[in-house]
């Protein structure tokens, strides 16, 4: 995949929910971005001989979060999401594992009906209310909060080159803010426009689906 010369970007698919994690991988670290599936992550991490030093999290959604209950437990590690999302990691109805079963249940067209464990995580051990900025393995990550699909989404801006947007700029979807803590208002009055400003030209990793170039079009489609 595109990214940092002197990295590796890893992307996971949980094959339940097809939700994207991802790993960057420089010199014997990894920096996680939304663990969504422990099995998967463990693997990666001894086959290339990684120790997670960071984990960022998009949003709240159990299907972004549900391998970091296990990764805490292996790895001494540093979580770091927006505040809101830090409440939400805490609650089965903020972070959507009241509801998975139905949902999934949906989304198969009623012909598959998968058993899904509630939970629950610790807070974050960083926390920010709008932005945050950090260096890693000197590399620049800024986090900026972006409500509306929930509380505590935030998009992820690598190098001012790469942008980790959780669950906007999905390919073929519009926003969604009908599920937990979706807040259409929110969205519109806060998130939207901070969507629109986001630079051209900026390679998107979402958290569903491919990669792209973020482009004019692009912003139009979504409604931008």
């Amino acid at each position: 995949m595109r990214f940092f010369p002197d990295a590796v970007l890893h992307c996971l698919v949980d094959p339940l929910t097809g939700s994207n994690g991802y790993v960057i991988a420089k010199d014997g670290e990894a920096l996680i971005i939304d663990p969504n599936n422990f099995p998967l992550l463990q693997a990666l991490l001894i086959s290339q001989a990684l120790c997670p030093k960071y984990v960022i999290i998009t949003h709240e959604h159990c299907d972004h979060i549900a391998g970091l209950n296990q990764l805490r437990a292996q790895y001494s590690l540093i979580v770091i999401s927006s505040k809101a999302c830090s409440d939400g990691l805490q609650s089965t109805t903020a972070n959507m594992t009241c509801m998975m079963e139905s949902y999934l249940y949906f989304k198969s067209n009623g012909k598959v009906l998968t058993k899904y464990p509630r939970f629950t995580c610790a807070p974050a051990d960083i926390t920010f209310t709008d932005s945050y900025r950090f260096t890693w393995a000197a590399h620049q990550f800024s986090l900026l909060r972006i409500p509306g699909h929930t509380p505590g989404s935030i998009c992820i801006m690598a190098d001012k080159t790469y942008l980790f947007t959780g669950d906007y700029f999905i390919p073929g979807e519009e926003v969604i803010t009908r599920l937990p803590g979706g807040d259409s208002a929110a969205y519109e009055r806060k998130g939207k426009p901070l969507l629109r400003q986001l630079p051209e030209n900026t390679w998107v990793y979402p958290g569903h689906g491919s990669s792209f170039l973020l482009t004019s079009k692009v912003k139009t489609d979504y409604g931008l």
